[in-house]
This record gives structure tokens, sequence and C-alpha cells, in this order.
């Protein structure tokens, strides 16, 4: 119940806000309340000024007329006890520290100072959030720290140790079309830990995917616990760092965390059912996958797209990744032969054929019909396309491919969308609009077809176990 409160809170303070231009709790946490709409009471908490941005303030937490459930906290570390005090007295229910300076340091005062809010704070009713974390998005009821996160609610549900990983996380998985239910920055976790959130979220049931980022652990046998009963519920994605020993001097520097055995967090991630990725790249890839990809009967692989050499590249990422690739037998080569020209065509899979001016809908419904192609990957290469002109040319090739990915879906076959080697502002540009595209449609998208081999092989196993 005191995590619902946390992610629907009915009011919220900020304290610290001020209206110095650099100030973070004002910039980061007030001012994105305002702006993305959320829902409940705000009160900023200063005792040294009058108003913020039109807002009322007050000298305490006791000093607001009303209840508080969430309370955020931008003030230096050596005032949070009496902080903490004040939100015990009047029964807040939560307490987000994104103040830094405590474990994290491996100073032995700071470490004392992180233990003596935690004594504090048990069986007070109050529980921590953080030290040293970005804290909630929670689209449903208008909170986030971040102006240009996606105001509609999603599926995933996204917990992060790091705060840097939740930017990124959640602006490149929603530039995909991947939209949250709830997403945490966590930090030091000295009391609301991964075990908690993994918990919750495992049984909320706007939640259909989790994804976690996490450095480490104070109880790997809930741990253990906890992950096995979400993943027997919901997709688990976890990304799991610290597995060199300079990996878990920065986790210890950076969280103040214990990063643990490599070896042990594989075997518990893997036992528990959930799937490990390498990085945040592999995450959204992976998020991606399990939110437009339809499921294919197999691995079997129909590789489509224009350009000899790229073709020959991705028929070894898809094979290295753990699809199959079947060689197209010479009576179908030839009925495709009816609609790609001979000359600057391949038809042995990968398929090359050559130009956006040929008949793709034919050649797609000839390949779908195929019993050797359970999904279609087809890869883009703007970079390699001779047409740096806005012209009318470039317009036709874009209504090529929007043509394309249509005929791509009324095949019935699963298909992802690879916008490859990039460089060239133009062709940033095609990725773009193509991106747009496959998010209208429902299509995943990729940029490159290793990637998107990986995570539809993580895919494909997750529903076979």
């Amino acid at each position: 119940m005191t995590l619902d409160n946390m992610f629907n809170p009915h009011s919220v303070a900020v304290v610290g806000a001020s209206s110095g231009t650099l100030n973070p709790a004002t910039i980061i946490f007030l001012n994105n309340l305002v702006s993305f709409g959320y829902k409940g009471k705000i009160y900023p908490i200063n005792p040294n000024v009058e108003e913020v941005g039109g807002m009322k303030t007050y000298p305490s937490i006791l000093d607001v007329p009303g209840p508080v459930d969430h309370v955020i906290s931008g003030i230096k570390a050596s005032m949070v006890p009496d902080l903490l005090r004040q939100c015990i007295a009047k029964g807040a229910h939560t307490l987000h520290l994104y103040t830094a300076g405590f474990a994290e340091t491996g100073e032995g005062d700071r470490c004392n100072l992180q233990q003596e809010i935690v004594d504090m704070a048990k069986n007070s009713g109050v529980r921590i959030l953080g030290p040293n974390c970005m804290g909630i998005y929670s689209p449903k009821v208008g909170l986030s720290f971040c102006p240009d996160f996606p105001k509609d609610m999603g599926k995933v549900g996204f917990i992060s140790q790091s705060g840097s990983y939740s930017l990124v996380v959640v602006r490149g998985a929603s530039a995909r079309g991947v939209r949250f239910s709830k997403m945490v920055s966590y930090g030091n976790a000295c009391d609301i830990d991964e075990c908690d959130l993994l918990e919750y979220l495992g049984n909320d049931p706007e939640t259909e995917i989790i994804a976690a980022y996490i450095e480490g652990t104070r109880d790997g046998l809930r741990l253990r616990k906890v992950l096995t009963e979400a993943a027997s519920r919901k997709p688990v994605i976890i990304i799991k760092k610290g597995h060199t020993e300079a990996g878990r001097r920065g986790a210890s520097s950076h969280t103040g965390a214990l990063a643990g055995d490599d070896q042990t967090w594989d075997a518990i991630i893997k036992q528990a059912g959930a799937i490990r990725v390498e990085d945040f790249e592999e995450l959204i890839d992976v998020l991606t996958t399990f939110q437009f990809f339809k499921l294919p009967k197999g691995r079997k692989t129909v590789v489509i797209g224009i350009g000899g050499g790229p073709s020959v590249r991705s028929a070894d990422d898809c094979e290295r990744a753990g699809l199959v690739l079947h060689h197209i037998p010479d009576e179908m080569v030839q009925e495709l032969r009816k609609t790609a020209p001979f000359a600057g065509s391949m038809l042995r899979n990968p398929v090359d054929v050559g130009a956006y001016h040929v008949e793709w809908s034919r050649v797609i419904d000839v390949l779908a019909a195929w019993p050797e192609c359970d999904l279609f990957l087809w890869q883009i290469t703007p970079d390699i396309e001779p047409f740096p002109d806005e012209g009318m040319y470039r317009q036709w090739c874009m209504d090529r491919r929007a043509m394309f990915i249509e005929d791509f879906v009324k095949s019935g076959k699963p298909t992802a969308v690879v916008v490859h080697m990039v460089e060239r502002r133009e062709a940033m540009d095609i990725l773009h609009v193509t991106r747009e595209l496959c998010i209208k449609h429902g299509v995943p998208f990729y940029s490159s077809v290793y990637s998107a081999a990986r995570a539809i092989v993580k895919f494909i196993d997750y529903h076979n176990r």
C-alpha cells in the first residue's frame, strides 16, 4: 500500500524549491509536476521565500494545511534527519531523497548518516526512496522529473538503480513506441530496494512487462524469491552490471551497492526465468520486441532489402544471433524472377530485389507463402542511396517504403525493420520517418540486424520456456 501511494500520491511536497534559476528542486521536480499536469496538490517547502512560480510556499512540512503523501527532498544531506522527523510527525507515506552525499561516497560519517535515517524511519510509517536518485515517473497521475517523457501510459514497469539509465531508457524506448506504466530510479536503496519494487510491479495489474537495471542487492535470498514470483507472471528483463572488478568498484562508488559475484547473479536470473541483457541498448531492443513483435512459429527468417554487402553481413548477423536462414529453392527463385530483375538482384536469402521500383508486394507474397519463412527482417540502408536532394525522387522512395511496410503487415508474418549504417543527415531523416511508420503500424524497429536478431531470439526463447 505504501508503494502504491508513492506511485499514485494525492499530494506532493517539494522541499528546497526556490526561485533560483539553477535550483534543482524547482527545475527537475516542481516545474515538471506543473508542466506534466500532476493531478494532486503541490506544496513547495522553503522557510526563506513566500512563493515559487506563483505557488505559496510553506516553512516546513508541518505547516502544510492538508495531508502530504509524498515528499521530495532537494536539500543537503545534513538537513535530512530533521526533514524525516517532520515527515514522520506529518504522517507522510514516502520520502524521496534526490539528495546525495550519503553511503555512495564511501566516507564513514556519510555512511553513518545514511544508517541514522534508516534507523529513524524503521517502523515509523515513512518509507525512504534513495538517497541519490531521480525518483518517480508515473504518467497516470502526471508525476515526472523530465518534461519530455510521454504523458500517455503504457505497460512497461522499469526500475533503475541509476538515474541516468532511467532517463536514457525511457527516452530511447519511447522513441520506438514503448510506453511505461511506472518507472522509478531508486539510487542507494537504503530502504525501498529492488526486492520491494520487483514485488510491487510483479503484482501491479497496470504493468505487463518489467525491466530493471540493478547494481547490487543486500538480500540475495529475497531477491531470488521475488524475481522468481514476478517472472512467473510476466516477462522480467534485467541489466545487471558490476560483473568485473572495475565494475564492482564503480557500483560501490555510484550507489554504494554490493555488486556480488557475476556467476551467482547469472544463475539467479536464469533460474528465476528472467531475461538478462548486457546494456540499455539491448534492453530497449528487447522491450521493443515484447511490445510489438508477433510470436513467430519458429526461427526461420527471410531477410529482404537492398544492397549486396549489407545482405551478406545480415546473413552472418542473423545466424550468429540464433536465427535460421534457409536457402530459397530454384523453383521459387524462378517465380521471384518474374518480378525482380535478373541483373542486380540476390534471390537466395538474403533477398536483394535490386531497387524500390520492383513490385515488392508480389515478392513479399511469394516469400510469405514459403514454409521456410516464419518471419521477415527488412533491412534499409539509406546511406547507399545516392539521392541527397530534397526533390521528387527522394519523396518517391519515402512513399514506397511506407507502402512496403503495409505489405509486410498484410503478409501476416511477424516483421522487424532495421535502418542501419546511418551517418548522413539525410539518412537520419529516413531513420526517423521509418521509425514513425513502424510505430504507426505496430512493427518493431531496430538500428542493426544483429540487435534485431538477438532480441527476437530472446523473445522466442522466453516463450519456449
